[in-house]
This record gives structure tokens, sequence and C-alpha cells, in this order.
């Protein structure tokens, strides 16, 4: 297990320069996930904003219920992956040329999206990444993880522990 690390107060970011973010799809599976990442988030007093990039078509879209598109902050792009409710999206250029789509696109292609189209780093100093299917046990702490501009940082992960 990494040890936990703890900064200095002179050290310590400012917690409000920190952004959570993380990729989800608008099916239920996914739904479950962001609401537990979304009160991990709030129940350990996180500072800073956090973002569920979720990705669907305009079909998926229409029929969404409105409470879980309101369940937390959402910034809503195209889904890579391609199947008989978003057929007129195997047209993008990102297709895989099968006509099938890749639904493993979406995280990255939900970064790219966000990105391009906000004020990012206008606003914050650290983005956090997280998968949908995780939690916050504690506030993160960028500086203490030693991130620095340009220098990404990750925890160590073993299947076996």
């Amino acid at each position: 297990m990494p040890p936990v690390l703890e900064a200095s107060a002179a050290a310590a970011a400012d917690p409000a320069d920190l952004h959570v973010v993380f990729s989800a799809e608008c099916i239920p599976a996914f739904d479950w996930q962001s609401a537990g990442l979304f009160y991990s988030f709030r129940r350990v007093r996180q500072p800073g904003r956090i973002t569920r990039l979720l990705a669907c078509s305009e079909a998926q879209l229409s029929t969404y219920p409105k409470v879980n598109l309101e369940m937390g902050p959402t910034f809503v792009h195209k889904n890579m992956r391609f199947d008989a409710s978003n057929d007129a999206e195997k047209d993008d250029p990102h297709n895989d040329g099968k006509g099938t789509g890749y639904a493993s696109y979406n995280k990255p292609y939900s970064v790219m999206a966000w990105l391009e189209q906000t004020d990012v780093e206008e606003d914050h100093d650290y983005v956090l990444f997280m998968d949908s299917d995780m939690i916050l046990r504690q506030p993160i702490d960028p500086v203490a993880m030693g991130v620095t501009r340009g220098n990404v940082v990750s925890a160590g992960c073993s299947q076996n522990s």
C-alpha cells in the first residue's frame, strides 16, 4: 500500500485549484458509479470542483432521465460507441473505419472535448482524472503528491494487492 503523503502548510496547494473529472456514459451502470463518486467528493469535503464527462448520442440524451443528468456538474459530449442508438455519428472522423466505433475512445475523447470547449487552464492549476468506479476516501492535495506543471503523478496499482 502506498504511503499517505502529507504536505507542509507552506507547500500546500490552493485546494480550490483542483478540478476532479471522470468519464461516463449515459447508461444505468455509469449512473450508479457517478452517484458514488459525486457522493464521496462531497463526503470527504474535497475542495475544488468535480465534473462528469458524459458520453451520450443525441438519441440517448433525448431519453436520458433529467434527474440523472443533474446529479452533479456534467459536461456532455458525443458518444464514441457507435450502435443502433447513434448511427448518425458513424461518419465521425474518429470512427474506426469499420462503422462500429470503439467505446474506449470515450475516455480520451471526453478529456479532449472538455479541454477544447471550456476554460480549464484559466480556472484550475490541477486536474485529477478519475475513473467513474472510483471513490475518494480523503481529500487530495496535489502538491503533497508531487504534482508540478508538466509532471503527471499516478498512484501505484497492482491487481494482486
